[in-house]
């Protein structure tokens, strides 16, 4: 009889959807957003709210919105890691269904659960601090231990990352799951728009430009290798990120370097079809997306070896040692050099090693993660929430978090 009142009980509260933090959205167009945003439209079905904040809404809101909501979760963010304490007098926020975070960074505004489900890109924020702007690793640290306390589900972008997390937190959680972001197909179909004043012949790099892509020492190398004086431009296309000064100072005093900034689709697909090859030597990657797209447009790829870019392109891809400006000059010669029969083999298996990242294959590990998120709360003996809680917000529509402001 007891058993069967823990049993109704636990069933009141057994949702068959989770809500979702998007927060990441307000500020982010990098390939964390595109992966979420995707992910989430093939797994419309077993999601009811997104979170943007405190407030849900049924998609991204405005620009200017976005904006205010996105600095105000900073603030909040940055109050809550400055200040542990604060957590006594204004709890954080409580939802009683399976919650899906589309980045670590968020659990700081939250009380986690065991059925809760966490995405997490990469640990750099706190295996290579040096490499983002003050109080990242602060706010990320906080983040990993409320998530090693409360113990929830956890997907990672790559096997890299999982390692990493494995290392500093242990392995002893509900799901330990890889989810490889899949290609972008859409480029395969869009018009090809021709970006003016590129030279016939250049080595492209695609991603944010800043310290953690290691542009600065790609441009060293490109100097070094002497391209530029056959006629090589090496250009680099993304928006900025910690370190860009530094590398804008760079490209400005080097031969044949070009910055294109943020560039469209159609303007990337150009220099994708255009390009004698790919360059990414970085020092730090949760996946490495851009070395897979290039692959798919038939470039081989110069990466940093022993890395999730590694893991990417498997061993048919020009590696270096991303520290070693030498090394990386080696690399541009080799992917300029190269003739069209070794071409052809390294692609072959680059072509092999990319068929990992399917869209079928992300869509059904995704949507399997989210299952167990709504099997584990199923399991679970019904929680109740802070004192403070508010009321249930709406499932669209601008409705409040649970939890005080």
């Amino acid at each position: 009889m007891f058993g069967l009142k823990k049993q109704s009980r636990q069933g009141m509260h057994c949702d068959r959807r989770v809500d979702c933090e998007f927060t990441l959205a307000l500020n982010n167009r990098t390939g964390k957003y595109f992966l979420c945003r995707d992910m989430l439209e093939a797994s419309a079905d077993l999601i009811d709210r997104q979170f943007y904040w405190r407030l849900a809404f049924a998609k991204v809101p405005s620009r200017n919105l976005s904006r205010l909501l996105g600095r105000l979760a900073r603030i909040e963010i940055d109050f809550r890691t400055r200040h542990p304490s604060s957590y006594r007098l204004l709890p954080a926020m409580f939802q009683r269904r399976p919650i899906l975070f589309t980045d670590p960074r968020e659990c700081v505004l939250y009380r986690l659960k065991p059925f809760d489900l966490v995405l997490c890109h990469d640990m750099g924020p706190v295996t290579h601090p040096e490499l983002y702007a003050p109080g990242v690793k602060e706010v990320y640290s906080a983040a990993f231990e409320r998530i090693k306390q409360a113990r929830p589900l956890l997907l990672f972008v790559s096997e890299t990352s999982k390692k990493d997390f494995v290392r500093l937190y242990g392995s002893d959680f509900p799901m330990l799951q890889v989810v490889h972001p899949p290609i972008r197909s859409g480029l395969d179909d869009i018009e090809e728009q021709e970006i003016q004043d590129i030279p016939s012949k250049y080595l492209l790099t695609v991603g944010s430009i800043g310290t953690r892509k290691n542009q600065a020492r790609a441009i060293e190398a490109f100097k070094l290798s002497g391209l530029a004086d056959q006629g090589y431009a090496y250009v680099i296309c993304g928006g900025p990120e910690p370190g860009a000064a530094e590398v804008e100072t760079a490209a400005r005093a080097a031969k044949g370097v070009v910055l294109c900034g943020y560039v469209n689709d159609s303007q990337l697909r150009w220099l994708y079809r255009h390009a004698q090859g790919f360059v990414l030597p970085s020092v730090l990657e949760g996946f490495g997306l851009p070395a897979a797209e290039a692959i798919n447009n038939d470039l081989v790829p110069l990466v940093g070896s022993n890395g999730a870019l590694h893991e990417v392109t498997g061993d048919a891809a020009i590696l270096v040692d991303p520290y070693d400006v030498r090394d990386i000059a080696s690399g541009m010669r080799k992917l300029a050099s190269m003739d069209a029969d070794e071409r052809a083999r390294r692609l072959l298996d680059l072509k092999r090693a990319i068929g990992r990242f399917s869209p079928e294959r992300a869509i059904s590990a995704w949507r399997v993660g989210i299952q167990q998120a709504i099997a584990a709360q199923c399991e679970q003996p019904d929680q109740n929430p802070d004192q403070n809680e508010a009321a249930r917000p709406p499932s669209s529509g601008g409705g409040l978090a649970r939890g005080p402001l």
